[in-house]
């Protein structure tokens, strides 16, 4: 999982930082053959108050089965 926010990417393993919003991306990897694209997770910003309160009303429609 890599940070790619700050100026510089910061790499963290085996666990993903709380509100993290997060990606599927890759990074460039070289091996003996050649240079390969290795996919990875990337963390593009904080999940922000105001997400948190439309994703709570989506979770509320679907567990009332309210059709939007």
């Amino acid at each position: 999982i890599i940070d790619v926010t700050g100026s510089t990417p910061v790499e963290y393993k085996s666990y993903v930082p709380e509100r993290s919003v997060v990606i599927p991306g890759s990074y460039t990897k070289k091996f003996p053959a050649g240079e390969f694209q290795v996919p990875c997770a990337l963390i593009i910003g904080k999940r922000k108050e105001s997400t948190d309160k439309k994703t709570s009303l989506n979770d509320a429609l679907r567990e009332n089965n309210v059709a939007v």
